[in-house]
């Protein structure tokens, strides 16, 4: 009649008996309680870590937003101010090119002007020496000394300097 599965039947009920009276379902309930007490409290500082994270990934793009056109806005600049120097410089460069060309010009319109004063002076001294030889060669003494070569030199310095 007492077999072992009676004994184990028993043994099954006092156990559950002593649990009952010692209050260990209502331990067990406040450990399953705490741990998900626990868990909730992990989740919510999860899911405010996630929205604070969010947020911030959303200040640092506007950020990286503001920072792209900022840089966009910096090159603009930075090619239009290269642009200006460019356009500065070719100027300041053709005014330069132009002044050297007016200079060259001057200098070889006075090296005409120079050459052609030349010419007059040397074809006028060999124009009066000239005159003077046909004047001594065909000139008797006598009419020589009436004319007064002083007189004739002085017509030719005068000549000379006007040259």
């Amino acid at each position: 009649m007492f077999d072992a599965t009676f004994w184990v039947a028993i043994s099954f009920l006092l156990f559950i008996g002593l649990l009952v009276y010692k209050n260990v379902h209502q331990i067990i309930l406040n450990q399953i309680d705490s741990k998900i007490l626990e868990l909730k409290n992990k989740i919510d500082e999860a899911e405010n870590l996630k929205s604070n994270s969010e947020k911030l990934l959303s200040n640092a793009q506007t950020k990286l937003k503001g920072y792209n056109k900022l840089n966009a806005e910096t090159l603009k600049k930075a090619q239009k101010i290269s642009d200006n120097e460019i356009a500065s410089s070719i100027e300041k460069m053709k005014k330069f090119l132009e002044n050297k060309e007016k200079a060259a010009q001057s200098k070889i319109e006075q090296a005409k002007s120079d050459a052609v004063y030349q010419v007059k002076i040397i074809s006028t001294k060999v124009a009066l020496e000239t005159v003077e030889d046909v004047i001594k060669e065909n000139l008797d003494i006598r009419t020589k000394e009436a004319i007064n070569l002083s007189k004739l030199k002085k017509s030719i310095e005068k000549l000379k300097e006007i040259n």
